[in-house]
This record gives C-alpha cells, structure tokens and sequence, in this order.
C-alpha cells in the first residue's frame, strides 16, 4: 500500500538506517509530490523552492519526522514564512509554518493580525500549533489564534503554525491521488490567504 511507504521507516531505530530509509522511500515521494504543489504556490509572480530536510546533525537519535518545506529563497527556509509537508510515524502533516528565528517579526505579526479573520474561516479542520518538532497542537479558535499570537509575538522561542493533518488509519484508505489532493488544497486554501 502508498501510504505505508511513508511510516515503516519510523520502524528502524538505528539512526543512519532510518536516515537511509528515509532517503529510499520518502525522499522520492516529496520530490514528485513537490512537481504538484510548485504550480499552487508560484502564481502572482512568487516564486517558490523546495527543500528536502536532510537531518545533517542527525547522529544519535533518529528523526522522528521528516518533511520538504518550500520557501521563497535561495538558501534555507527557516528565516521567512514556509509551507511544510511532512510525516511523523502516525500522521502526515501541511503547515503554513512560521518559526523562531524568522526575520521581519514584527511585520509578520502584523500580517498575521490582519488576516486572522481569513484565516478562521477555514474552519476547525485546521489546526494550530506552537512548535514543529511535537504533536501538539489546537483547534483553530478565534481565542486559540489570538492567544498563539500574542505567545509568538511576546516569546522568543514560540512557532506560529497553521495546517491540517491526516493519520495514518485514515491515509491507508486513500490513494495516491486522493493523498495528493488532500495536500494540494490545504496548501490552496493557505496560500490564497497569506500570499495574496
């Protein structure tokens, strides 16, 4: 089946197996996923690349997920607003993701301010969350936008991301296109927003 692809590398505990599998049977999939979703986002004259995470500091400890972001620059993504696919060993994931050590804070928070009203009429199929590197996460609220806000305005170490998941369960039911539709229009729905 697909889907498994994407979760039996989390079965290896080894990290450079893991590493590897990754590599083998995940790797392809955002690179061909990625041809899909490059329409979506350079439209209006944005122009978008993807980055495949590599895990390079990963020595010890195995990733516990992976993912490509697509960012609207050369080098790195982390800096400036990205779009991120990824997987954890039960769900696959697609954030709007805005991250610590962003440049332009202040006017991002901003932006972030005006839209909220855009952004809530998503509805709760969307969620919120604080940090990209746990599960956690909110409904999307005008009370849990508000506050997840005001956290990434006032604390350093706060994320800022909006996005939907899937699980695992539920992706063994779906096929192919059916996954890839489900990342094409969450990726339509938030980049109708943020990047117009």
């Amino acid at each position: 089946m697909f889907s498994d692809q994407l979760f039996s590398v989390f079965d290896e505990s080894d990290v450079e197996k893991r590493l590897a599998l990754i590599r083998e049977q995940v790797d392809p999939y955002f690179e061909e996923m990625g041809q899909q979703v490059m329409p979506i986002l350079n439209q209006d004259g944005h122009e978008y690349r993807a980055f495949i995470a590599k895990h390079a500091r990963r020595h010890i400890n195995p990733p516990m997920n992976t993912w490509v972001a697509f960012a609207e620059r050369k080098r790195g993504y982390k800096m400036i607003p990205h779009y991120e696919v990824g997987v954890w060993d039960d769900r696959l994931f697609v954030w709007l993701a805005f991250e610590t050590n962003i440049k332009e804070r202040k006017e991002i928070i901003g932006k972030l301010k005006q839209t909220q009203s855009s952004f809530l009429q998503l509805g709760q199929v969307f969620v919120l969350s604080n940090n990209h590197m746990t599960k956690n996460q909110m409904q999307l609220t005008s009370t849990n936008y508000k506050n997840l806000l005001s956290s990434y305005e006032n604390k350093k170490q706060s994320e800022f991301l909006i996005g939907r998941w899937i699980s695992k369960e539920e992706l063994r039911l779906m096929n192919k296109q059916e996954i890839t539709d489900f990342i094409n229009k969450t990726i339509q729905s938030l980049t109708e927003i943020w990047d117009k």
